[in-house]
């Protein structure tokens, strides 16, 4: 595994592309995963779905993208991802004006996973003795 592959409780990120203005990741999630409930103050988020069902929820309301579908959100929208299934997508991240700063994220939550119908964080997980950290 190469530096440009980053584990995360929802599955695998792989870096394909990064400029001073654009990030490209190739995301692989595991089902019933998602990423924490975040925003940001430039970076615009497009999410283009290759295979599987990904639920994108933001404050303005959720939408649900399948195989060959996109949607992008604008800052400063909160917004997370939730994989329905098994699924890939590319994640294209850009600036309209100025550099992509690697800082510009503000989390409110953790991300996780859906188990026994609840969702619970990687902290909570790891305090339950549910991974192997």
């Amino acid at each position: 595994m190469d530096n440009s592959s980053i584990f995360k409780i929802w599955g695998l990120r792989k870096r394909i592309l990064l400029t001073d203005t654009t990030e490209i990741d190739l995301l692989h999630l595991k089902r019933n995963t998602f990423c924490s409930t975040h925003r940001h103050d430039k970076k615009i988020n497009k999410f283009i779905v290759i295979s599987g069902c990904v639920k994108i929820e933001s404050e303005f309301g959720d939408i649900t993208l399948h195989s060959g579908e996109e949607f992008e959100i604008r800052p400063p929208l909160k917004h997370r991802f939730f994989a329905k299934e098994e699924s890939t997508m590319i994640e294209l991240a850009y600036v309209e004006e100025g550099k992509i700063d690697p800082n510009d994220i503000d989390r409110e939550s953790q991300g996780g996973m859906i188990i026994n119908g609840k969702e619970m964080t990687f902290d909570e997980m790891r305090k339950k003795g549910m991974l192997n950290l």
